[in-house]
């Protein structure tokens, strides 16, 4: 019964949907001997380029700094990663190949970023031919025995990491806000009751995690426009783009409720350490993994300033070793590898894939991206009568 709701959910947005049991789980096995050869000469041809720059979002930006100084001190090679929202980021890397300058070998960028922005300015190389490590190339150790794209191509953008979404999260005071209170709570709706008027809070639409967290609203059979359309203009929240800011108000008691939370893990620190905030779920009709932010996808740009190091970070990064180290150095990570050949780590118990679930998986659907910019659009515009 749940897999045909599966199934019809992403039916009714137009996406197709493959069960688990159904997808060929053969690997391509590499020629070892040519891998063998391969291998050293583009170490030393990455070392003789020295460097290799990554554009990312924000997530990577804060998590991956342990990550990267292992491939670093590995091979000698000095890693740049840049800081800031994803935004801003591609805004500051198309401005400079506008001007013939090509300075980023790596993108560590959102779907939608890397797919409405990077991918139309004939920024992004496919992928796919790079890939030569056998433990990437190994599709038995991946989700599904396949390897994830989020582009129409199915090449270029490359899903790494996922979160788990079967069930809603939320967050609230805990000094503010009663048991009986939050015991009222029963579905998405619930959040529009006259009782929360001025108590409630959420991300803008200038947080790419905001913009993408009421593009996934828009989509969900508990939410829809509707939803969406009440939330951002008659709900009487308060929204705000600085995530500090909100964490503030939260912990401070002065907007007690965030009814829609992703990327939570500084929360949950704060949470660990004492602090009165607690973290709270709905359940959803539908399970699915996304690809939500720019901790989950890996590309290549196009005349990319050390291309061998950039390809042996890209391999590297994917292998059995490096997305361990996304599990165990991250704390809280908020979302988890698509490699099942890896122990959990840090990745809380409800962002973990449960074998056996058919998940659906929207966001690595090759049509599904035209109607994700529709959706933006919509939301975009309801966002300026609000500035109004």
């Amino acid at each position: 019964m749940f897999a045909m709701l599966v199934v019809g959910f992403l039916a009714a947005i137009g996406i197709s949907f493959i069960p688990n049991t159904m997808v060929a789980l053969a690997a391509e096995k590499p020629s070892a001997a040519r891998f063998e050869e391969e291998w050293p000469k583009l170490i030393a041809a990455a070392k003789k380029e020295g460097s290799v720059m990554i554009a990312s979002g924000g997530a990577p930006s804060r998590q991956y700094r342990p990550v990267v100084d292992v491939f670093s001190k590995k091979y000698g090679i000095t890693v740049e990663v840049s800081t800031g929202s994803a935004t801003d980021t591609v805004n500051r890397v198309l401005a400079e190949r506008k001007a013939g300058k090509y300075t980023i070998d790596v993108t560590l960028i959102s779907v939608r970023e890397a797919q409405q922005r990077l991918l139309p300015a004939g920024a992004l190389i496919p992928f796919t031919p790079l890939l030569i490590h056998p433990e990437v190339l190994d599709k038995s150790a991946w989700f599904q025995g396949r390897h994830w794209y989020g582009d129409k191509s199915s090449n270029t953008i490359f899903i790494y990491h996922v979160s788990k979404e079967d069930k809603y999260e939320f967050w609230y005071n805990t000094e503010k806000l009663k048991d009986a209170d939050i015991a009222a709570l029963k579905k998405q709706t619930d959040f529009f009751d006259a009782r929360w008027k001025g108590k409630l809070m959420g991300q803008g639409m200038g947080d790419p995690s905001g913009i993408r967290q009421m593009i996934d609203s828009y989509f969900e059979p508990d939410r829809g426009p509707e939803w969406v359309k009440t939330y951002l203009l008659d709900a009487g929240l308060t929204f705000s783009d600085d995530r500090r800011i909100l964490e503030t108000w939260l912990v401070g008691g002065r907007f007690p409720l965030q009814p829609v939370v992703t990327g939570s893990e500084d929360l949950i620190t704060l949470s660990k350490k004492g602090l009165p905030i607690k973290q709270g779920f709905l359940p959803k009709q539908v399970a699915l993994v996304r690809a939500g932010g720019s901790g989950c996808c890996i590309a290549a740009f196009a005349n990319a300033p050390h291309p061998n190091a950039a390809k042996l970070f890209a391999n590297w990064f994917l292998t059995k070793e490096a997305q361990t180290l996304t599990h165990t150095m991250v704390p809280n990570l908020d979302r988890s590898s698509l490699r099942n050949d890896i122990p959990f780590g840090e990745v809380p118990p409800d962002q973990r894939r449960v074998a056996g679930v058919d998940y659906g998986f929207p966001d690595a659907d090759p049509k599904f991206g035209a109607r994700q910019e529709e959706a933006q659009k919509w939301i975009y515009k309801l966002w300026e009568s609000r500035q109004k």
